[in-house]
């Protein structure tokens, strides 16, 4: 079940992609990745079931924040296509969602869509800054409800206060969001994905 075995993962990419493809709207699209700090690659490691599924869910409700309202706000609902990448291209593990996400979005009435700025979807730090709050919220969240496991390398933060200082120095980090309209096309971004 290799990705590359052209008998076991091409054509299953193939439908993938155009299934994709078909989902496209007729508007610009942005390219966002949303990035976890390296210090919690051995948690995500560990509670891969729990870590990931923070991510999509922080990462999908952080854009359809920025879309609901305020300044540089749609109004609406955008359309997201979230993938997740757990390791870099040298193999390092590396949790990080790629996001293709519509340069507009649809009223919260379905009635209009609302473009974006061409060339500027929100603003990358103040996207880091709120998702970086939902995230730490719900994993703390996670913590308070003995959800996560901690063993080998991670024994340590069952300590007491252990957990607290990991939150209080990710609080302090800054957290990466990238955003720019897609390299070519949306279909070569999924492609790339």
């Amino acid at each position: 079940r290799n990705r590359h075995c052209p008998k076991c993962q091409s054509l299953a990419k193939a439908r993938w992609l155009e299934a994709r493809r078909r989902e496209l709207l007729p508007v610009g699209y942005f390219h966002v990745v949303f990035t976890l700090p390296h210090i919690l690659n051995a948690l995500a490691l560990r509670n891969k079931r729990l870590v990931y599924d923070l991510l999509f869910a922080c990462a999908s409700e952080t854009l359809k924040e920025f879309a609901a309202g305020g300044r540089h706000r749609m109004m609406g609902q955008p359309g997201i296509t979230a993938i997740l990448h757990t390791w870099d291209q040298v193999l390092q593990q590396h949790p990080h969602l790629h996001c293709v996400v519509s340069g507009g979005a649809l009223s919260f009435d379905r009635k209009k869509w609302m473009h974006s700025r061409k060339k500027f979807l929100f603003p990358v730090r103040a996207l880091s800054k709120v998702f970086r709050g939902k995230f730490l919220a719900k994993l703390e969240e996670l913590y308070c409800k003995e959800k996560l496991s901690f063993y080998g390398q991670l024994a340590p933060l069952e300590r007491p206060g252990a957990f607290d200082r990991l939150l209080e120095n990710l609080r302090r980090k800054e957290w990466i969001v990238y955003s720019k309209p897609p390299f070519a096309t949306p279909e070569k971004v999924l492609n790339y994905l």
